[in-house]
């Protein structure tokens, strides 16, 4: 169970995301498209995602967000799910706009959880899920998670536990509008963080 592997045999997702234009201070009603690929990151993606983490890091602390550093999460972690096939890649004219990694992998905190759900089987774990700076606030959140979630669901499992540190907002609101589920709260090294759950059943 849990040992499929995205690669280079299995078709890649393409989303169509629609921009509303302003010109002249007017909303233009012409729509362009722009198409982003998604996929399991390789070896040749590692400097363009230490790129993105470091840029996604800056941009939390200038918002006062005192969540990732140098410590966590680090190139050595990064470069592990890369070499794991644990990380999804959604990319954008040939550059990562946003990754996260999925995989049975539970911090030692997560046994003094309550959760309430998918206790038959081990649960899918959703980590260091980053936007880039410059893609934030448009939806790649969100399609970047749904993503995390079909490739749960490809490598057979059928439910996610992740959690969000309790000072970042836009975090705990993807998530929730995502339908998670709060179960409890563990601290790590930065202060709380919220645990979330949820069943992947009916997911299209």
């Amino acid at each position: 169970m849990c040992s499929a592997r995205w690669g280079a045999d299995l078709p890649l997702w393409i989303f169509t995301m629609q921009r509303r234009e302003k010109q002249g201070g007017k909303d233009k009603n012409m729509e362009h498209s722009e198409k982003l690929s998604i996929r399991t990151a390789d070896r040749s993606d590692l400097k363009d995602i230490l790129a993105l983490y470091a840029g996604a890091i800056q941009k939390m602390r200038d918002e006062g967000i005192d969540q990732w550093d140098e410590i966590y999460p680090d190139g050595k972690m990064l470069s592990a799910d890369v070499e794991n096939r644990d990380m999804l890649l959604l990319v954008e004219d040939g550059k990562p706009v946003s990754a996260v990694a999925v995989n049975a992998e539970q911090s030692p905190e997560y046994e003094s959880v309550g959760w309430r759900i998918c206790r038959a089987g081990p649960p899918g774990v959703i980590h260091r899920l980053c936007v880039s700076a410059g893609a934030q606030g448009g939806g790649m959140g969100s399609r970047t998670l749904k993503a995390a979630e079909r490739f749960a669901l490809s490598r057979g499992y059928r439910c996610i536990r992740l959690d969000a540190f309790v000072k970042n907002p836009q975090a705990i609101r993807l998530y929730e509008s995502a339908g998670y589920q709060r179960a409890g709260t563990v601290t790590f090294r930065k202060g709380a963080f919220i645990c979330y759950e949820k069943l992947l059943e009916g997911l299209k």
